[in-house]
């Protein structure tokens, strides 16, 4: 009796773990798998277009030595994922995510130095489009065109890439969203620059044979240098310095020791002044404007120097009406001549 107790609760036992299995299969034939949003919502259909914006708040400084900028300002980045639509778009706030929940596009800044995030948000709206925000502040380098310093008018770039992994993921749509621009408060700007325009393009790029070629985002500030320091401070004491040894050409030419003294003092004068100036320039392989009109302010310098010693040689050897014509004669000559070439060098160079 015992023994077939038994063996009908074996069988009961039996009969309750089929059933809970099958109930199991059923369920699990009806349910859809898992979606991992963490993958690219056109995995293996083409990449994914991205719209993004670009917003300056500060220009908080250009470097010209270092060959960097420094800004502050936000970044918007903005797609479409289908999985995170909802049903029935109902109406109310989006819905917040965190970085790590969902796919977002691996962009990266080609020419940053530095760029830190300070905050961001990653918002999804019922039809699936999702938003990304954030505010920063980067160091940028640059290359500057300094031909024209300091009448020159730089780009600041700011180069945005899919990473390597993501290329072939992300493709930039061809206009930049709205608010792209840079706020028109005051402290936006610096002393020595003016921001006139900002623009956006986008282009293929190619970065080596072995490798696919990508999309870049490019954002450019049209930056034109303020002047006025320049003129002041460089330019007018430059060429006052250049312009006193006019004086020595209404001294006697047999004054040799006096009127020798007057050029060579401004001599030494510029090249303490150059010294000043260019502890500030960058180290560049080209002439600018600045030093062209430098290298004509030593040559002139120099010129004088030559003609007192021609004069007082003729002088010297009993020449002394061809030396006195040869010396009043630079006392119009020198400064033709030296405004001359200085207006010469502002066509060749900034024009």
């Amino acid at each position: 009796m015992r023994q077939l107790v038994i063996y009908r609760m074996c069988s009961l036992l039996v009969l309750a773990l089929s059933f809970a299995s099958a109930c199991q299969a059923a369920n699990g034939a009806g349910t859809k798998p898992a979606v991992d949003l963490r993958l690219p919502p056109t995995t293996g259909h083409g990449p994914v277009d991205v719209s993004v914006g670009l917003y300056i708040s500060n220009l908080v400084a250009v470097d010209e030595t270092r060959e960097t900028f420094e800004v502050g300002g936000f970044l918007t980045g903005r797609w479409q994922d289908p999985r995170l639509a909802l049903p029935r778009n109902p109406p109310g706030e989006p819905r917040t995510f965190r970085l790590e929940d969902i796919w977002t596009p691996a962009i990266e800044s080609a020419n940053s130095i530095s760029h830190k995030t300070n905050q961001y948000s990653l918002e999804a709206d019922g039809n699936g489009t999702v938003t990304y925000r954030e505010r920063f502040d980067g160091v940028y380098s640059n290359n500057f065109a300094l031909r024209k310093f300091p009448f020159d008018t730089q780009v600041l770039a700011f180069e945005f890439q899919p990473f390597l992994s993501a290329a072939s993921q992300v493709r930039f749509a061809s206009e930049a969203l709205p608010g792209t621009g840079f706020t028109p408060d005051q402290h936006t700007e610096l002393a020595a620059w003016h921001m006139e325009d900002l623009r956006y393009t986008t282009d293929k790029l190619v970065r080596d044979p072995f490798q696919t070629e990508t999309h870049e985002a490019l954002f450019q500030i049209t930056a034109k240098r303020r002047s006025g320091f320049y003129l002041w401070k460089i330019f007018l004491p430059l060429m006052m310095i250049t312009l006193v040894p006019i004086v020595v050409f209404w001294i006697d030419v047999k004054e040799f020791d006096w009127i020798v003294k007057i050029p060579m003092t401004m001599l030494l004068s510029m090249v303490a002044f150059q010294f000043t100036v260019t502890r500030d320039l960058p180290r560049i392989g080209y002439i600018t404007f600045l030093d062209a009109v430098f290298v004509a302010s030593f040559v002139f310098c120099f010129l004088g120097i030559f003609e007192i010693t021609v004069v007082y040689t003729l002088q010297k050897y009993n020449r002394r009406p061809l030396a006195v014509r040869l010396h009043t004669m630079g006392r119009w000559a020198y400064p033709l001549a030296y405004l001359s070439v200085v207006s010469v060098l502002s066509i060749g160079f900034l024009t």
